[in-house]
């Protein structure tokens, strides 16, 4: 059994390091709390160049303006809005078993941590999701979701209420979910009430969704209001609400592209001669693995929940 980042880079070593290259659109994905986000690459004036070399040339020398320095911007550390995004096909009872079996340990290790890194302020929530058209054909919701919560036991009841069931044959609709969390309404600057429907604004708390999976996506989305989008529309949504995006996922092509998202980081699940879906319930059958990879993730969250003042 292998699992390996998009870089090769040891398990341990990656939960630290999000890939520097991010998908990046012409149309930019609003903020579900900004009025504006944008994606566009940001222009260089040359002017200023070709202007003094004018002025160099003629021995005309202006003196230089002075820049104001602003202060930095202050942090916020140790706090963050936390999703399992979850697959919820019939071959993945396993993996949702393993988690439910699991998730004191990663709360505990969320909140522990060690004095530097360990979250002070945590609130977690269980989406599921499965195939958006062979649901509806098959009586089961295609998405499930769940209010955040602030405790292991609650969490642990989220995932025992998930019911891992029809999906129809790969692919599932992935990109349908991280579109419907991604732009999931957030509370505005200085909310002082919490809503556990909603994002808290994006610079009081980071903003975390984990994927577990064992099959491939969708290459467009059947929401109603995101129809015929595609990975691009996602990766503008993920990027423009400053989500943190971890994936255990098959070694498929579309994840490689879907982990050049910025913030993104993925370990690929995979046994030699195993397919994904038997390599993912190995994965979890194994419970010292599974629990030190929960440990790693645990303490990547820890490290990833920063923000900055907006």
């Amino acid at each position: 059994m292998t699992i390996t980042n998009r870089d090769d880079v040891p398990s341990e070593n990656v939960t630290d390091t999000a890939h520097e290259s991010a998908i990046v659109s012409e149309t930019s994905v609003p903020a579900t709390d900004s009025p504006r986000a944008e994606s566009t690459p940001i222009a260089v004036d040359q002017s200023l160049d070709s202007t003094a070399a004018e002025q160099a040339m003629v021995g005309v020398a202006e003196p230089a303006a002075s820049i104001p320095v602003s202060a930095p911007r202050a942090k916020t550390r140790g706090v963050a809005d936390i999703v399992f995004l979850i697959d919820i096909s019939g071959s993945m009872k396993p993996c949702i078993d393993a988690l439910r079996a699991n998730i004191e340990l990663f709360i505990d290790f969320l909140s522990k941590g060690n004095a530097n890194e360990g979250l002070r302020d945590w609130r977690g929530k269980v989406v599921g999701y499965r195939d958006f058209d062979a649901a509806e054909g098959e009586g089961l919701p295609w998405i499930v979701d769940n209010p955040f919560v602030r405790n292991a036991s609650d969490m642990k009841n989220q995932l025992g209420w998930l019911e891992a069931a029809g999906g129809g044959d790969e692919p599932e609709s992935l990109l349908d979910a991280l579109y419907t969390v991604s732009t999931m309404e957030a509370l505005l600057k200085g909310a002082q009430a919490e809503d556990p429907a909603k994002w808290r604004y994006r610079s009081d708390a980071a903003r975390v969704v984990i994927v577990f999976t064992d099959a491939s996506f969708k290459e467009t989305m059947s929401l109603p209001q995101a129809r015929g989008g595609s990975l691009q529309d996602v990766a503008n949504a993920v990027m423009a609400n400053r989500i943190i995006l971890s994936l255990f996922a098959p070694n498929f092509e579309g994840y490689d592209r879907m982990s050049q998202i910025d913030k993104c980081e993925w370990e690929v699940v995979e046994y030699d001669g195993l397919s994904p879906q038997e390599a993912l319930r190995q994965f979890t059958a194994d419970p010292a693995n599974f629990r030190t990879t929960l440990k790693q993730l645990a303490a990547s969250v820890s490290r990833s929940a920063e923000t900055i003042a907006l």
